[in-house]
């Protein structure tokens, strides 16, 4: 991640101890909700929020991370998950099929602003109990 100057809209996020954070200036290029597996395992919920912005957007990153690259079989692409070394929170990560992106935790953001996800992914493994808005768009 790099510097850049300071655009308007910008957004933090920051891990559960405030020692990792990462901030983001302008809308994300997909705002989305997940129901892969790994997406469930990563949050420990139904699904996972995720906010994918241009890496160019990144304007501030700060704090220690550990990282865990993984190969994930259900979507065929690499994973490496940036997370606080002291509280564990997985706050951001880069994902081979999209090189030009970064994936930010939506559930981190320090203020609700970016709205509703407009993108259901994975959604044929949405359980039967989580509801979606018919105004969210999906996929398989």
């Amino acid at each position: 991640m790099h510097k850049s100057e300071e655009r308007t809209l910008n957004r933090k996020a920051e891990c559960c101890c405030g020692q990792l954070s990462v901030e983001v200036y302008g809308e994300p290029y997909l705002h989305s909700i997940c129901h892969c597996s790994d997406c469930k395992k990563r949050t420990g919920s139904a699904f996972g929020i995720s906010s994918y912005f241009k890496k160019d957007a990144v304007i501030a990153q700060s704090g220690k991370t550990d990282q865990y690259s993984f190969y994930h079989k259900e979507k065929n692409h690499e994973q490496i998950r940036h997370f606080c070394s002291s509280c564990g929170t997985t706050l951001y990560w880069y994902v081979s099929s999209f090189p030009d992106l970064v994936g930010i935790a939506g559930g981190c953001f320090i203020e609700d602003s970016l709205g509703e996800p407009t993108y259901s992914i994975s959604h044929g493994g949405k359980l039967p109990w989580v509801r979606i808005s018919e105004d969210i768009e999906t996929n398989a």
